[in-house]
C-alpha cells in the first residue's frame, strides 16, 4: 500500500507527537507499505522518516524546492521527488499522486493544508481513498468538532465519517487504512 502521510516539521514538535510518528513509520515498514511524505528531517516528518528508515522500509520524500534549498530535507529517503513551482500546489498534487490512502499526523498550517485538500477532493469525489487521522493526546479534537458543525448546519453533504477517520492509535489508524485498501480491493476484484 503507498500510504501518503502528512505532518509536522517543526522542530519544537511535542514528543508525544514525535513517538506516534516514529511509530507510524516503523510499523509501515515492517508490513511492507511505502511511506510517502513531505520529506523533512525534523518534526512529525523526521521521525516518521527515521522510524520508517530504521526498520527497513521504503520512504518517498515529495520537498518544495524552496526547502531543499534551506537544507530541510532528510538525507536517508529512498527516493526524492522536488517540486517546483511558485506555490506548493504541484507538490500536494505529488504527494497524494498514486496514493491508496491519507494518514494525518499532528501539524501546522502545512499539515492541515494537505488534510484540507484531500478532505475536499473526497468530498467532491475527486478521489476515492481513506483518510485517516491520528489524533494524539485529542489534536485533531476541533477538527472533528468543526466537520460535526458544518453537517450540522447543512454546509456540507457528506457526513464527516464518511470523510475522514479519527484514531486515538497509530495501530488503529493503520488497521483502519489497511481494512479500507483490502475492502477496495476485494470490490474492484467483483468487477
Amino acid at each position: 500500500m503507498r500510504v501518503c502521510v502528512c505532518g509536522s516539521s517543526s522542530s519544537s514538535t511535542p514528543k508525544a507527537y514525535l513517538d506516534a510518528s516514529k511509530e507510524l513509520g516503523r510499523l509501515l515498514a515492517e508490513r511492507g507499505h511505502i511511506c510517502v511524505n513531505g520529506g523533512g528531517k525534523t518534526g512529525c516528518m523526521g521521525a516518521l522518516n527515521d522510524g520508517c528508515i530504521h526498520a527497513g522500509g521504503t520512504t518517498i520524500g515529495v520537498i518544495h524546492e524552496m526547502f531543499v534549498v534551506d537544507g530541510e530535507e532528510h538525507t536517508g529517503l529512498t527516493q526524492m521527488i522536488v517540486a517546483r513551482g511558485d506555490c506548493l500546489a504541484e507538490r500536494k498534487k505529488l504527494l497524494v499522486e498514486g496514493a491508496d490512502c491519507v494518514i494525518a499526523l499532528p501539524g501546522g498550517v502545512g499539515t492541515w493544508d494537505e488534510l484540507w485538500e484531500v478532505v475536499a477532493e473526497v468530498s467532491l469525489g475527486f478521489k476515492n481513498i481513506p483518510i485517516v487521522v491520528i489524533n494524539t493526546n485529542g489534536f485533531y479534537d476541533s477538527f472533528k468538532a468543526m466537520l460535526a458543525k458544518a453537517m450540522e448546519d447543512k454546509l456540507i453533504y457528506k457526513g464527516p465519517e464518511t470523510l475522514v477517520r479519527f484514531e486515538s492509535s497509530v495501530v488503529a489508524a493503520l488497521n483502519f487504512a489497511e481494512r479500507m485498501h483490502w475492502k477496495k480491493g476485494a470490490q474492484n476484484h467483483q468487477g
